[in-house]
């Protein structure tokens, strides 16, 4: 190795340290270091410094940096997602108090804050220009001469102002992102339009139902109802709760989903919310007061036995309780009964207690808290199964929109045919009848 290699490795060491040190000083982001790429590549870069670590343990911690960086891209990303676009992503859909700040569209940032975020915005562009060729260069000097692959090669080329310009952001400072938080929000809820609550926390759907409103076939009056109290909720006016009921496979769970599609760029988010989770109802609110956002939670199956009590979570759910239930939040669920809550004939006994099978004092009681359930859904929507016509319509439009060139009238008798080998006339049965039909063909 000549002098001029020693040199330059020497310097190069301490651009190293620098780089160490910028991952190191975080103040507001400093939740970004403990993303799995980071943490590994601050282990490496402290590896190559202190010059304590054999081979073998340099090229681990090169290896792990690579595989944890690899399984954070985004599995819809083209081929030239580069390091630059990884912290790119980090920082827009990361949250923290500064986004949070700029997300509710307040005007002063605290002079600290902005101190702060102005060292981290440094700091986070020295990491994304790692000058990888060198550092994958000194890497194999300090390995015996093993050759590390470069993952990276050709990605150095692109500036930083480029990938940001990119991306929407009119530069790289505190204003430029404020204004990005301010239009497109931040953390989970500006990557995402649907949600799942697991019991614990929310995880972000990335592929949501396809399903549209154009595609559902029928129940126009419906459908307007629900799209007219949507469009007043995201528009930011009150609106109410909403019960869709009726027969199975009538389309109320996809009448639900569908509007994620056409509410998701004017700020609707969805949360699909298990019946068993109904408890969790004060948890998720920390996720969404006083986001930018507005959220449907959306329950569906909703049903309960008469031994199940999980029911008085509702109320609390669609009215609030001591907490009140927040503005940007709305309850739509689906259910195939009207009041929810399993009836018995003794619920409408009004002989007397002798008479009722659970030897209550006040059996109508029992009813009016079963009642009053459904009631505190302010729009209930009814789904009846269509008939013979109804269902034929559905079946041939169906087989329109998927292109199958299939005789009208023959059509029309399979179709009666599978209906009463079926599940009899719905919606479901109609989509279950033309995809057997078009695998058949």
């Amino acid at each position: 190795m000549n002098n001029r290699k020693i040199i330059d490795a020497r310097a190069f060491r301490e651009e190293l340290g620098e780089i160490l040190m910028a991952a190191r000083s975080l103040i507001v982001y400093e939740e970004l270091t403990r993303l799995p790429a980071l943490r590994r590549l601050a282990e490496l870069l402290e590896g190559l410094l202190e010059k304590s670590w054999g081979p073998a343990r340099l090229i681990e911690s090169y290896t792990g940096f690579l595989n944890a960086f690899l399984s954070s891209i985004p599995m819809d990303e083209s081929h030239d997602y580069s390091w630059k676009d990884w912290i790119l992503d980090a920082v827009l859909y990361t949250e923290n108090k500064f986004t949070l700040w700029a997300e509710k569209n307040k005007d002063h940032l605290p002079k600290a804050m902005s101190i702060a975020v102005e060292n981290d915005l440094r700091s986070i562009q020295r990491l994304a220009d790692i000058p990888w060729q060198d550092l994958v260069e000194v890497l194999g000097e300090e390995t015996d001469g093993f050759h590390p692959v470069n993952i990276f090669s050709g990605q150095e080329a692109g500036g930083w102002p480029e990938v940001c310009g990119r991306r929407g952001l009119k530069g790289w400072n505190v204003e430029a992102l404020k204004e990005h938080y301010r239009l497109k929000g931040s953390g989970i809820f500006s990557r995402y339009y649907g949600f799942y609550w697991d019991g614990s926390t929310l995880k972000g759907i990335k592929n949501t139902d396809p399903i549209t409103l154009d595609r559902l076939l029928g129940y126009d009056i419906q459908k307007q109802v629900l799209l007219d109290n949507t469009e007043r909720f995201v528009s930011g006016y009150p609106a109410n709760n909403v019960l869709l009921y009726g027969d199975k496979g009538t389309g109320k769970s996809s009448m639900v989903k569908a509007l994620i599609h056409e509410f998701g760029d004017r700020g609707l988010r969805m949360i699909e919310l298990p019946k068993k989770h109904l408890g969790d109802y004060y948890s998720i609110l920390r996720y969404i007061e006083g986001r930018m956002y507005r959220f449907i939670l959306f329950i569906d199956d909703l049903s309960f036995e008469e031994h199940e009590v999980e029911y008085k979570h509702i109320k609390a759910l669609l009215e609030g309780g001591l907490q009140p239930k927040p503005s940007n939040l709305l309850v739509y669920a689906t259910s195939n009964r009207r009041h929810l809550v399993r009836e018995v004939v003794a619920d409408r006994s009004s002989v007397g207690y002798n008479y009722n099978d659970r030897n209550e004092i006040s059996p109508t009681d029992s009813m009016q808290e079963k009642l009053s359930l459904a009631d505190r859904f302010g729009i209930t929507l009814t789904f009846i199964s269509p008939n013979q016509e109804g269902y034929l319509e559905m079946v041939e439009a169906m087989a329109r929109e998927r292109g199958l060139d299939v005789d009208r009238e023959v059509l029309r008798a399979e179709a009666l045919r599978w209906e009463k080998r079926y599940n009899g006339r719905s919606g479901r049965t109609a989509k279950q009848f033309i995809d057997h039909i078009e695998g058949g063909l």
